[in-house]
């Protein structure tokens, strides 16, 4: 019977740290690095496991071959290349044989995510297989608009496409590893955000475990948030074997814990768990605009329940002249300060490189054609050659760069900001910010119509959801009031 160790981790209490403690008692016990597995449901949490462990226990990479992903863990195991495996141009080219729209977006996890009736569909017939369930059942329980037979049509699509083109996708590789019975043979196992398993996945935590000395399996059903993605959060819920509650957070502090409390508590089905704040007052905020909002100073997590409503955030980052991210991208790219840089170098006399001078040219009108394709070169010469007409700033040198964009910029670096350093400031999903902190955190309640629509009928998860939210906070949470009928009532 399957009956793991269980760590239970509420937000902020060093679940990570505690496991890496786990690790550091198996390495002191003698137990060899490549005996122990590592496994997390995201790359982001996987990659944080090995930095770590590199650091703390003085090991390279290579040292540490099963600190993976489940998927990374499959495809080594099998023996795998990247060419086996189903990617964005394969995804595209059976669009095209099947008359689908797909944006061929292939996620870390294998999923496809798009809002293209193809990508959709796609979504749909891979979602039953992680969940281990019939496609049509699957299709009858998922609003999505398709038709039966447009589903069935994909789905069988795609098996015929994979086996002609000899490839495999991201689930292929867990059924495979299931049946196949590998057996790395490990002394220690351990499964971080394992409130986030699909049923195949747990299927593939059966098969290490049964061969492994000593399982642990880590997460907080509270942060159960990806039931949409095939998530057995009941499962995690129900999962028997010794437990542990991490209960003293280190991240948030007295008021929002409160905010936090009011809304977990609203959920029924959930292992039962009580966790201290930080000894910090913290403080909760509630503003009727985001343009009440001073942004100046301090560091900012923006969190939205749909991506579209991070729009006025942005919005007012590039009125105000903050330095931001949006979706882990930067508002100002580094291909743009390097070329700034370049150009502002050339002015003081210095060289530039081939690949530099061409984006100097392509933000510039001029009188020669052409671009460099090698060796360095001075401003004079790109001026005699390259039929550069200027020497002014940059700003007043790149007329072909959006005027927009140049605006923007120049708001930035007068009121101080730091483009070249990580943004202070981050506008996420709450979703996609699963994981992250900040000091100051700024939450939505307004939601999509179809969201609102989950909402009413799934109640705990939604509710999971902005749990996650609130408790990003390490000082004060800024609450924005609804601007819609479709919205979070609960805070």
């Amino acid at each position: 019977m399957f009956e793991p160790e269980i760590i239970l981790g509420p937000p902020g209490t060093g679940k990570t740290t505690t496991l890496l403690g786990e690790v550091s008692e198996a390495l002191s016990n003698g137990v060899e690095p490549q005996r122990i597995g590592y496994l997390a449901f995201t790359r982001k949490a996987a990659n944080e496991a090995i930095t770590r462990a590199c650091e703390q226990f003085e090991l390279k990479d290579k040292d540490l071959p099963y600190f993976r992903t489940l998927h990374s863990m499959a495809f080594r195991m099998l023996g795998l290349t990247k060419n086996q495996v189903l990617g964005t141009k394969s995804f595209k080219e059976f669009g095209k044989i099947m008359g689908l729209r797909i944006t061929g977006v292939n996620a870390a996890d294998g999923q496809v995510y798009g809002n293209l009736p193809g990508d959709r569909a796609l979504f749909l017939c891979n979602m039953a297989r992680m969940k281990c369930v019939e496609i049509q059942e699957q299709w009858k329980e998922t609003p999505e608009g398709l038709g039966w037979y447009e589903i069935e049509r994909v789905y069988n699509g795609l098996e015929k496409f994979k086996k002609v083109r000899n490839l495999i996708d991201f689930t292929d590789m867990l059924e495979q590893f299931v049946v196949a019975g590998i057996k790395p043979g490990l002394d220690l196992l351990v499964v971080d955000e394992a409130q986030d398993l699909s049923k195949m996945q747990w299927k593939m935590v059966h098969e290490l475990a049964k061969h492994s000395d000593r399982t642990i399996v880590a997460g907080d059903d509270d942060q159960a948030i990806f039931r949409w993605a095939g998530a057995d959060v009941d499962y995690f819920v129900e999962l028997q074997g010794k437990q542990t509650i991490l209960d003293q957070s280190y991240r948030v502090p007295v008021l929002v814990q409160k905010e936090a409390d009011k809304i977990i508590k609203r959920i029924s089905h959930r292992r039962e768990k009580q966790w201290e704040p930080r000894d910090a007052e913290g403080a909760v905020v509630y503003h009727t605009s985001l343009d009440n909002t001073d942004l100046s100073v301090g560091e900012w997590l923006v969190l939205a329940r749909n991506e579209y409503q991070l729009e006025d955030a942005e919005e007012k980052c590039r009125r105000e002249g903050y330095i931001y991210s949006r979706r882990g991208r930067k508002s100002v790219s580094e291909k743009t300060l390097t070329t700034i840089r370049a150009w502002e170098a050339l002015r003081a006399g210095k060289t530039c490189s081939a690949p530099e001078a061409r984006e100097i040219l392509r933000n510039m009108k001029r009188r020669a054609t052409g671009l460099p394709k090698e060796g360095l070169f001075t401003l004079v010469e790109l001026q005699k050659d390259w039929g550069v007409v200027t020497n002014e700033i940059w700003h007043k040198a790149f007329t072909r760069m959006p005027l927009v964009e140049r605006v923007y910029l120049i708001a930035a670096l007068r009121r101080g900001e730091s483009p070249s350093k990580e943004p202070r400031i981050v506008l996420n999903t709450i979703h996609g910010a699963k994981g992250g902190q900040a000091d100051n955190v700024v939450l939505y309640l307004d939601m999509a119509k179809r969201t609102y629509d989950n909402l009413r009928e799934n109640p705990e998860d939604e509710n999971r959801v902005f749990y996650v939210g609130v408790t990003r906070t390490k000082e004060t949470l800024h609450i924005m009031a609804p601007q819609t009928r479709f919205f979070f009532s609960e805070i």
